[in-house]
């Protein structure tokens, strides 16, 4: 049973008191860094990974000196009635918290479950406890040493994966993302070895294929709309009307 979906941001220097844990819970760092204490251990969290803690046991949370600390987290009592929060409760069953990184996949479930926690209709409550089964699954998955065995296995190397989610990701989001950094971040990826893998597949950079996509867009504003050039280039997150130009021609 889930009891609370929470999206939270402690500013720089700010924190969580020590408390007792009224339930288990799983947080995710968006972004920023924090020291967690939790379970007797402490952890030094930041973007991309997630963190995990048993209900009963002590918790702080305190974010660095020099970065706002954005997270979601996701409390809960376990029901080892369902196949698959029984098979996550096994695999925790020693351990009174922990600290993972993301294979790229938890992030996105946890952006669903805030979406339909805010959506609130009729269906909500059934995909948010599909949602939270995907990623007990998952963090099973890494727990157990099998998620990134399972990626390779499944698309040759963790590299095509890496492109993969990256081609997705940019034709999904391409209308908003302002910088090729934006990209890695939002994948938990180190920018650098992801422009690199990137153009080694596809034999263009990762600049190159957004602007690709935004410029198809860009084509068919101009024809059939009566949009001015300077509001497409500002929708499109393009920095100036003549970096535009320059891109178009």
């Amino acid at each position: 049973e889930i009891t609370q979906i929470a999206e939270l941001s402690l500013i720089r220097g700010s924190e969580i008191p020590t408390h007792i844990q009224m339930c288990d819970e799983i947080t995710y760092a968006f972004s920023g860094k924090a020291t967690i204490y939790s379970g007797g251990s402490c952890f030094a969290m930041q973007a991309g990974q997630i963190h995990f803690i048993k209900r009963g046991e002590v918790h702080r949370i305190v974010a660095d000196d020099n970065e706002n600390f954005h997270y979601c987290c996701i409390g809960y009592h376990p029901d080892a009635s369902c196949a698959s929060i029984g098979v996550f409760l096994n695999a925790t069953r020693n351990r009174r918290s922990f600290l993972v990184e993301d294979i790229g996949s938890i992030k996105r479930l946890f952006s669903l479950l805030i979406d339909e926690f805010y959506i609130r209709d009729a269906e909500s409550n059934e995909m948010i406890h599909l949602y939270f089964c995907q990623m007990l699954i998952l963090l099973y998955r890494i727990l157990s040493g099998t998620a990134k065995v399972k990626l390779n296995k499944q698309n040759k190397s963790a590299s095509n994966y890496a492109v993969y989610q990256a081609l997705k990701y940019i034709d999904r989001e391409y209308l908003t993302i302002t910088r090729v950094k934006e990209i890695a971040s939002a994948l938990s990826y180190n920018d650098y070895y992801l422009c690199h893998i990137f153009k080694e597949k596809m034999e263009m950079t990762l600049k190159e294929y957004l602007t690709q996509k935004k410029l198809i867009t860009a084509m068919e504003l101009l024809e059939n709309s009566n949009m001015k050039i300077s509001d497409i280039s500002d929708q499109l997150h393009f920095t100036s009307l003549h970096t535009f130009g320059l891109a178009f021609k």
